[in-house]
């Protein structure tokens, strides 16, 4: 009983965490106009909580060691519970964006430490299986994400979208403190809270430096030098983390050729269609007119095509391989973000969501082929290093390819509209870009050997 209800709490979590990275969507259009702010500014409470996932990660193993597992896993729960009811009280998007920020603090450290505690409950054997279980659940937060986001649109107010995080979170923190076994804190190295500096400054200043390029208020030359400091702090940090012994991120597992691959192919590849939840919400209601329910349903089959493809992901990679794989299917989702632009007025509804649908499931074989990929060469003592890195570079990738996508649309919307306002025609050369971008990936992942990767998929 104490494991199933152990298993139950870091569910729940994950739940709460998978539920509020679809919910808000669906919302954005009427966020937006609630905001008084251009549509397309919204982005920017997207990867503002993308890049603080980012940030913290590194530092949640740390942080669990240092202080015990149950008290920060808790203290999460609380910071994400009480930064989603301040979101849904701001009034402008500045406000929006720093509880944002908050709120992906406690996100940063609720995803990687429920997974901790798995590991520390039920040891490796029955990981898998039980792990499952806690997958399939966040799947469900990310297929009831788009429904419930634009349902509560509709019907109450996208404030609501926040709230509904708020019972859950109180009741999960509740049942955490009376059920998940004390931990004691560890002796832990020293924190490096230099290279943490340079680290997270870097990744904060390279993602808000592309955000600023699709800002027509902020002039470029302000936003490349964001991204040249970035740079200057990230370079700093390669030189720094050599001379440290317990480096906030481990830049040697670099060296491992599947693991260069599947991270700097996670980055390209998610900078090509990592902008596609944000920008479908926007093309459904702002250009088609759709209802933010109607929106919803039809984003709703992304999740699923997620779901449905998990139990068969092992079989695609044993038939073809991992080289195989990944470059066939790379081609696919480039061929799928070009077929988005062909979407107009005369589109069928269900097409639109088989469309979805198909997407969803392709993106999903490449999360699993381009994610699993990175463990193939890593040995069991650097299996938390690679981990965080891995969570990391998906969180940072993500976020790059909304500030991409944003920046795209941006760039179109003059040579179709004298007064700047959102058309058709941007959206579908938008949609284009990033087919090419998602291409490009494919080069990187030509990369592999036909054998990388088999001791994954057998036995």
């Amino acid at each position: 009983m104490h494991k199933s209800l152990t298993q139950f709490i870091v569910a729940l979590a994950i739940f709460m965490e998978a539920l509020d990275s679809t919910i808000i969507n669906t919302a954005i259009p009427k966020m937006a106009q609630s905001l008084n702010v251009f549509p397309i500014d919204l982005k920017l409470a997207l990867i503002s909580y993308l890049v603080t996932l980012a940030i913290f990660i590194p530092i949640s193993g740390w942080m669990a060691d240092k202080f015990g597992i149950k008290k920060v896993f808790i203290c999460a729960i609380i910071i994400f519970t009480l930064s989603s009811f301040w979101c849904g009280f701001t009034n402008n998007l500045i406000q929006l964006v720093i509880a944002r920020c908050i709120q992906g603090i406690g996100g940063s450290f609720t995803v990687p430490l429920g997974r901790l505690i798995m590991l520390r409950t039920f040891g490796r054997r029955e990981l898998v299986n039980k792990m499952g279980v806690v997958i399939m659940v966040a799947s469900v937060g990310m297929m009831l994400g788009p429904l419930l986001g634009g349902m509560i649109t509709e019907h109450f107010s996208w404030r609501w979208i926040f709230w509904v995080n708020i019972p859950v979170g109180i009741f999960n923190s509740i049942l955490a403190y009376f059920i998940l076994s004390k931990s004691q804190p560890k002796s832990v190295p020293r924190l490096d809270k230099k290279g943490f500096v340079y680290f997270g400054g870097g990744l904060a200043a390279m993602t808000i430096g592309m955000t600023m390029l699709s800002e027509s208020e902020i002039k470029n030359t302000f936003a490349f030098g964001m991204i040249a400091f970035s740079v200057f702090l990230i370079a700093c940090y390669f030189i720094h983390s050599r001379h440290q012994p317990h480096p906030i991120v481990r830049i040697g597992l670099f060296r491992a050729r599947t693991f260069q691959v599947s991270m700097i192919g996670n980055i390209v590849s998610r900078v090509g269609f990592g902008g596609v939840p944000f920008l479908l919400p926007l093309l459904l209601q702002i250009i088609l007119g759709f209802s933010p329910q109607v929106s919803g349903f039809l984003l709703a089959p992304t999740a699923v095509g997620v779901f449905l493809m998990k139990p068969f992901s092992v079989y695609f990679l044993r038939l073809m391989g991992y080289k195989k794989l990944l470059v066939f299917n790379t081609f696919l989702v480039a061929c799928m973000l070009w077929g988005f632009s062909s979407v107009n007025h005369d589109t069928a509804k269900y097409v639109i969501a088989l469309m979805t649908f198909v997407y969803g499931f392709l993106t999903a074989m490449q999360f699993s082929g381009m994610n699993s990929l990175a463990y193939a060469k890593i040995v069991p003592d650097d299996l938390s290093a690679a981990t965080s890195i891995v969570s990391t570079i998906q969180q940072l990738a993500q976020s790059f390819g909304v500030a991409i996508a944003a920046l795209f649309l941006r760039f179109f919307i003059p040579y179709f509209s004298t007064s700047h306002d959102l058309g058709l025609q941007a959206f579908h050369l938008t949609f284009i870009a990033m087919s090419f971008m998602t291409f490009l990936s494919l080069l990187i992942f030509l990369r592999l050997q036909p054998h990388d990767g088999r001791e994954l998929i057998y036995d």
